[in-house]
């Protein structure tokens, strides 16, 4: 009887045990399930309670973690997702203390690209790299200004080799409205050797002229109605944007169906950002992309040259009304 007693004590008790275990979870950074929530973990609270979806994530949360929807969705970064390991780089023209991501380093965009919109050399980015303190062995998360000076910051990345690098999916203002951690000054670090280590990205005259690769025009409708590299495909890069962060997968399916998967593509624009954006998309999609500059083209054709903007201070702003309609009617008859 006295030990019939005791075993329900003791049932009793390992029951009570089970039970407050939801409630004791409930203060750490961890779910009801045992998985990892980097939510709890930054203190983060969606705006709006939303139920959770099928696979355990609320709807707020699957917007935020949107990159597994692409095939190399390891390429963009959830903001929730970023911790004191990461190296955060901010490129950016503005010199001026404002707001920055907890942690993030500066990067002028004028030490990635040349005055004619051709990409700097291997050895200068590296150089720019190092002068502020950044190793090769470092996990890198970039985002800029703009989405055109995040993904051009990515695509010189990548150029020079760094092999850890992600673009963070937002910028400074969708990560502080989630109430993610700032600073008001960059980050400094002491200098460091950076080591190149050049990736074929930049396509040469040749390779886009041997037939063997596809061809986009990342440039606005206009430029691309003037002139353009022929048999390219007119893809604006604001179609692979939306707002502060590449388009979603559904979009840019859509955006891309002109194009064989593959088959190599090279992306052209007068705007390294610009071209580096599509680039980007095209990557994230599980493309095999390239960068050529504009101005090489321009270079190669003397009589392309004559009327292509951005040639001899030309502009698609200086363009006439007549011109304008001939720039319609050449997409229409392509």
């Amino acid at each position: 009887m006295i030990a019939m007693t005791i075993q329900t004590a003791t049932i009793l008790m390992v029951s009570a045990m089970l039970l407050s275990l939801p409630a004791a979870l409930a203060g750490c950074a961890c779910s009801a399930g045992g998985t990892w929530d980097p939510y709890a973990f930054l203190n983060y609270n969606p705006a709006q309670s939303v139920s959770p979806s099928a696979e355990g994530k609320s709807t707020a949360m699957q917007d935020d973690y949107r990159s597994d929807d692409f095939p190399n969705g390891d390429l963009l970064r959830p903001m929730p997702s970023v911790s004191s390991s990461d190296t955060v780089l901010a490129i950016t023209e503005n010199l001026n203390d404002g707001i920055y991501v907890k942690g993030a380093m500066r990067l002028s965009r004028g030490s990635l690209v040349n005055q004619n919109g051709t990409l700097k050399s291997p050895e200068e980015i590296a150089s720019a790299l190092g002068s502020i303190g950044v190793t090769n062995s470092d996990r890198i998360v970039v985002y800029g200004d703009d989405l055109e000076d995040a993904a051009l910051g990515f695509f010189a990345l990548k150029y020079v080799g760094h092999r850890d690098v992600s673009l963070l999916d937002g910028d400074v203002e969708r990560w502080q409205s989630m109430g993610l951690p700032v600073q008001n000054v960059p980050s400094v670090r002491d200098e460091s050797a950076y080591i190149p280590n050049k990736q074929n990205l930049v396509a040469t005259y040749d390779y886009v002229m041997s037939g063997e690769v596809q061809i986009v025009d990342a440039r606005p409708f206009r430029d691309f109605g003037l002139s353009r590299i022929p048999g390219a495909v007119h893809i604006d890069s604001e179609r692979a944007r939306d707002g502060d962060r590449i388009a979603d997968n559904e979009t840019l399916m859509e955006l891309f169906a002109p194009l064989q998967i593959d088959r190599p593509v090279v992306v052209y624009s007068e705007n390294p950002g610009h071209a580096s954006i599509v680039w980007f998309a095209l990557q994230l999609m599980g493309y095999n992309a390239m960068i050529y500059p504009w101005s090489d083209w321009i270079s190669h054709s003397p009589t392309v040259a004559q009327n292509a903007p951005g040639a001899l201070g030309r502009s698609s702003s200086s363009v006439t009304d007549s011109e304008s309609t001939e720039s319609r009617y050449r997409k229409l008859g392509r």
